[in-house]
């Protein structure tokens, strides 16, 4: 494929459309619990990648360099040198209603708008889950899912990350929706041991857990789980980062995107009052639609149910 979206005629459903935020049940088995969360302690680290630094590399090598199972990640700012992404597409009938679209490449420089990473293990391998957008030079703005082979561009990128010693990020196939996702897991010794090559920080581990790594299933509505994820950790103020995922379209304050699937770029939010009866919380993102649009905005409560899986990461902020 030459260039980007615009070279490549979309594929068109072959079924009635719902409105964004009708929830999709998927054609596998479903799967209990709806919410798979592992609390866990929570290090910042910012790493720079240079002008033609492969993405993908660099971000999986930072589980061994900074000795976790698992990492998510902001990025903060900088350029794409090259890029080869997907972006959601119709699936092939209703009962599957959500698929990808063909890869695409863009290869010329461009701007960083937002981007968030899963970096964990698929297969025993490290492996990374990466959704962005960018504007490219004439002022076109794109996003998707990245894919291996994105490069930093001449200014390179700086991307926050959040190195998590106590969740192993495991990215297996879903039997519920057939799509790849991620969960976490605790880790166990045996684990800690392995990805450790460092002798054992006890202050560290005698720190309570001040984040917690959640896997969303399919129809669950986001801010409801963000809220739950906070209850159930016993944070009564949070702050939503480093976090990806899909829901069906989006549902904005006073905007939408088309349903069946829309992929954040990145969540970002404030809880508080999480234990109250009367919790407060603002969730703000941007999404790649069906048609290759990006969309930002600030969610409508109790309007947007995941689609897919969605990788949430909190952090205890009282």
């Amino acid at each position: 494929m030459s260039n980007g979206a615009e070279t490549t005629a979309l594929q068109q459903p072959t079924f009635p459309l719902k409105a964004p935020g009708t929830a999709v049940v998927h054609a596998g088995p479903r799967h209990n619990p709806r919410i798979v969360s592992v609390p866990t302690r929570c290090t910042e680290h910012v790493l720079e990648l240079a002008e033609g630094t492969d993405l993908f590399a660099a971000l999986e090598q930072a589980l061994t360099d900074f000795a976790v199972p698992g990492i998510m990640a902001e990025f903060v700012s900088g350029q794409f040198g090259h890029i080869d992404y997907v972006h959601p597409a119709y699936g092939p009938d209703a009962e599957h209603p959500m698929s990808f679209t063909e890869a695409f490449r863009a290869d010329s420089p461009a701007e960083l708008r937002h981007a968030s990473a899963t970096i964990g293990f698929r297969e025993g391998t490290p492996f990374c889950h990466i959704h962005a957008s960018w504007t490219e030079s004439e002022g076109t703005v794109r996003g998707g899912h990245l894919l291996p082979g994105t490069l930093a561009g001449p200014f390179g990128l700086t991307i926050r990350l959040f190195a998590l010693p106590d969740a192993r990020l495991i990215s297996d196939v879903d039997p519920e929706t057939g799509f790849s996702a991620f969960a976490p897991h605790p880790v166990t010794p045996a684990h800690a041991t392995a990805s450790s090559s460092t002798a054992p920080d006890l202050a560290a581990a005698a720190r309570p857990a001040d984040s917690v790594v959640s896997r969303i299933r399919p129809g669950e509505i986001l801010d409801e789980a963000v809220l739950a994820v906070c209850r159930n950790a016993g944070f009564d103020s949070a702050e939503v980062v480093a976090s990806l995922g899909s829901t069906t379209g989006a549902v904005f304050t006073g905007s939408t995107a088309p349903w069946p699937a829309v992929e954040f770029t990145h969540l970002s939010g404030t809880v508080t009052g999480a234990q109250s009866t009367a919790p407060q919380f603002t969730l703000s993102g941007e999404v790649v639609d069906v048609d290759g649009e990006v969309s930002p905005g600030t969610l409508e409560p109790g309007a947007n149910p995941v689609a897919v899986t969605f990788e949430l990461f909190v952090r205890r902020t009282d």
